[in-house]
């Protein structure tokens, strides 16, 4: 899938492509300018798929259990969805920041959380890192950057909370059975009727 999605990228997202979609919104800007974001843009637009690598390496990691792949198939959803903030249907290339921003940010989220595991954005071949994230924060519409950050720094922080951790130092955790509440369930039943 990351490769189908490299390639795709490669082929659509180069820097010619991307200053038209910046000039095409914002035709004012001069043009230096313009360049020079296209410039920034364009690798960080085409590396998603390390990003995502990065990701997977993380959710690899048995140390990290299943929260860090139920939070990354959040973000992958939104990756995905047509119907997102920024929709590439209607802003082409452009439609794609929104999704970039998310899995870079929720990449470097998960860097902090969990150094041990997985490349670091720099390992991974992720280009812009920091720098380029606040220049597409910038230009994200009022809010939507924010946003996509409490989306990928929450959505984590529910998957800890659902599943514990992993082994550490390779012993497993001796986690007790889930306490599945019969009785309470069954108590519930007595207001329900028969039907």
């Amino acid at each position: 899938m990351i490769a189908l999605l490299r390639t795709g990228l490669d082929a659509q997202v180069t820097v010619p492509m991307v200053l038209a979609a910046l000039r095409a919104h914002a035709p004012d800007v001069p043009g230096d300018e313009v360049e020079r974001l296209a410039a920034v843009l364009t690798p960080y637009l085409a590396s998603v798929p390390d990003a995502l690598d990065q990701i997977f390496a993380t959710a690899r990691d048995p140390r990290c259990t299943r929260a860090v792949t139920f939070a990354a198939g959040t973000v992958l959803a939104y990756l995905f969805d047509e119907e997102d903030l920024l929709p590439e249907a209607r802003l082409g290339l452009l439609g794609l920041l929104d999704d970039a921003y998310l899995v870079h940010t929720f990449a470097d989220e998960l860097s902090r959380t969990y150094p041990f595991a997985g490349p670091s954005a720099e390992a991974a071949g992720v280009s812009g890192g920091a720098a380029a994230s606040h220049v597409v924060a910038r230009l994200l519409p009022e809010g939507v950057a924010d946003a996509l950050l409490r989306t990928g720094r929450s959505t984590l922080q529910v998957a800890q909370a659902l599943f514990p951790s992993g082994p550490v130092d390779g012993a497993a955790l001796d986690l007790p059975e889930p306490n599945l509440r019969v009785q309470e369930a069954a108590t519930s039943l007595e207001g329900l009727g028969s039907g």
